[in-house]
């Protein structure tokens, strides 16, 4: 099968917060799915639509993207069809698949240099406006609103972000992505419901992709008008302290989610004229998520001192639907003068109604894609951070090519330990420490047979417990091999180490526990 691409809009701060965990199951080797279960290579040009550039969930994922494509690069190049292992998904930004010459910078970012230093009042021109439509304008935004300075964001005002978006089809991205977007491509957006810049961007960038049939500027117009769409719409989730003094209150969160539900049905997911609901779709695949218990509650910050908020469950959910909807068939996504025919909608069920969650308590299909390779991913994690050191210079890691200290001061490593493994294990602590928390391994220990929770290793005389004696055992076997062939060639030592773990540790979890899935 050729390569999936996908573009993934990621929009406001839930965008980013979502982003985070599909990194982690990306890196983990977790691929969508075709029709008879087998992984499929994928390339994912993230972009992300948010004026708030100083956002810290917005840069730890930022960071994240740009860690996972330097050790992505490192193990596979460029390529693109791989269809097993840690990091095998290829993320790319838009720059990068661009003819030469482009001359967008090499970011994630989508640019929005025209609002981020404004205030709302100087980006509509209000100082220039006549008496009556200051007074039009004054009854459509607060005073608050008029003065929000925009490089924080949208500030929970859908209405101001609906005007200020509107340059979406303007920019110089938009154009960008329009002209190199091909029929086989899809496009997913992920945004929040109850805020600003989630709630207005998903509308008008869907409005924007289905209506290039309209701008003689863009090559593709056909194929863009008709393209496969999905989005991820995130109901409240999350909470925020009180404060009488910021513009944004939790009680707010169902009022705005009910208008934009409302809107959303007449002008996106439905069409309603004269009264009656029409199958006119723009979208072919909608997700809708959400969850009544609230999180833990965060800091009340409407974007001045950065919002960093704890991962939460709803975001690691959120994150799988963008690999079901790379999952659904072709021929389930048909998209017909820019409307969906027969659009899908879901939403997310656990197998189990409960405060603290391991892998186990979600449901079948959740289970078979992800837990196998969550697992491997983790126990690969400890291997490499406390065991290591202690093996080079022992068996596999004297096959060619050969594992030295030396590679443990490579870019490579620092980035893989010191930057993502870092991250990596932080986003678990705070997953674990949420309201509806989510526990897959215990961070307490260093012993493999102990890592996993609700996963118990088998016990019987003959069988021995998982240990980093048994890694050791299995990759010096698999090098073997691997050495026969010359897999690795003469110097790919990060491939080396990486793929032998996959491999290893995928046939020790069926040895060593019991029902992983």
């Amino acid at each position: 099968m050729n390569k999936m691409r996908l573009f993934l809009f990621l929009v406001g701060g839930t965008g980013s917060r979502v982003m985070r965990p599909l990194i982690m199951q990306l890196a983990a080797g977790i691929h969508p799915t075709d029709e008879a279960g087998q992984p499929m290579p994928l390339e994912i040009i993230p972009i992300v639509v948010d004026p708030h550039k100083a956002n810290e969930d917005l840069k730890r994922t930022d960071n994240l993207m740009r860690w996972y494509k330097q050790i992505r690069r490192s193990l596979y190049g460029e390529q693109v069809d791989v269809r097993r292992g840690f990091f095998s998904v290829k993320i790319s930004s838009l720059a990068d698949i661009l003819p030469n010459g482009s001359q967008l910078s090499d970011t994630f970012l989508f640019n929005m240099g025209a609002i981020e230093s404004k205030k709302f009042q100087d980006f509509i021109n209000y100082s220039t406006l006549d008496t009556g439509n200051q007074a039009l304008c004054s009854m459509m935004f607060s005073d608050y609103q008029l003065n929000t300075k925009m490089d924080i964001g949208f500030v929970g005002s859908p209405n101001i972000g609906s005007v200020a978006l509107n340059q979406f089809k303007d920019s110089e991205e938009f154009r960008q992505f329009s002209n190199v977007f091909q029929k086989s491509d899809r496009v997913f957006v992920v945004s929040s419901i109850f805020g600003g810049t989630g709630a207005a961007g998903y509308p008008i960038i869907v409005k924007n992709i289905r209506n290039a049939a309209n701008n003689a500027q863009i090559n593709n117009r056909g194929d863009l008008r008709d393209a496969r769409i999905g989005a991820l719409t995130v109901l409240p989730y999350f909470n925020v302290q009180q404060d009488d003094n910021s513009p944004i209150s939790r009680g707010d969160f169902i009022s705005k989610t009910k208008s934009a539900l409302f809107y959303y049905h007449d002008n996106l997911t439905g069409l309603r004229q004269n009264g009656v609901d029409l199958p006119l779709s723009k979208i072919n695949a909608c997700y809708y998520l959400g969850d009544q218990v609230p999180s833990n509650p965060y800091f009340n910050d409407p974007g001045g001192n950065g919002q960093r908020n704890d991962a939460h469950l709803v975001e690691y959910v959120g994150a799988l639907s963008v690999l079901d909807f790379l999952s659904i068939p072709d021929d389930q996504l048909q998209t017909v003068g820019g409307n969906a025919q027969n659009p899908i909608y879901k939403e997310f069920g656990l197998a189990y109604d409960k405060q603290t969650l391991s892998l186990k308590d979600f449901g079948v299909q959740t289970r078979a894609l992800v837990n196998r390779q969550l697992v491997k991913f983790h126990l690969a994690y400890m291997y490499i951070t406390n065991q290591l050191r202690q093996d080079i210079g022992r068996g596999y890691t004297q096959d060619k090519p050969e594992i030295t200290n030396g590679f443990l001061a490579t870019s490579f490593f620092n980035t893989l330990t010191s930057d993502f493994f870092v991250t990596y294990r932080q986003w678990l602590k705070e997953l674990r420490t949420n309201q509806r928390s989510l526990v897959p391994f215990n961070l307490n220990t260093t012993k493999l047979s102990d890592a996993l929770t609700d996963i118990a290793p088998k016990s019987g005389l003959f069988k021995s417990s998982i240990d980093y004696k048994s890694v050791l055992a299995a990759l010096n076997k698999a090098s073997q091999q691997a050495m026969k062939t010359q897999k690795y060639g003469t110097d790919r030592v990060a491939l080396k180490l990486l793929d032998l773990l996959d491999e290893t540790l995928d046939k020790l979890i069926d040895e060593k526990y019991n029902g992983i899935v």
